[in-house]
């Protein structure tokens, strides 16, 4: 019963027209799947498995637009984690690639470095010319 006995709750006409109202709240969305463009794993510069240092866990990861996203495999929807490219630093060792992100919001999100092991000196290049072509800074 809402605030009166003559309508449900978020029933009266003055509760939709308030912002946060019972009405105006948004229905939370679990799965976003219908937010992804259809193409969106298809058009992205490059996607693959690489390790993360230094616990050495395989991830899938992928490159799309100026966007880097790690994912749990190959068939997930929803990145675990994902940063902009835009401003980072991106360095490659032999096999190790190493993408420095940079300070945000006047030091309120401080820089953060990850670092991944490709499985051989080649697929580490690649991963860092993809990088380097969805990066805004040149190295």
């Amino acid at each position: 019963m809402g605030c009166c006995s003559s309508r449900a709750p978020g029933q009266h006409e003055w509760q939709s027209q308030v912002p946060g109202s019972f009405k105006a709240n948004p229905i939370p969305t679990v799965n976003k799947r219908a937010d992804i463009p259809a193409d969106f794993f298809s058009k992205c510069i490059k996607k693959g498995w690489l390790k993360t240092l230094p616990k050495k866990q395989k991830i899938w990861c992928m490159i799309h637009e100026n966007n880097f996203y790690f994912m749990d495999n190959e068939a997930d929807t929803e990145p675990r984690k994902f940063f902009s490219f835009d401003g980072c630093i991106i360095k490659m060792d032999k096999n190790m690639l190493e993408i420095e992100t940079k300070e945000l919001m006047n030091g309120s999100v401080p820089r953060a470095t990850y670092k991944f092991l490709a499985d051989d000196a080649n697929t580490a290049m690649d991963w860092y010319e993809a990088a380097l072509k969805a990066s805004s800074r040149r190295n």
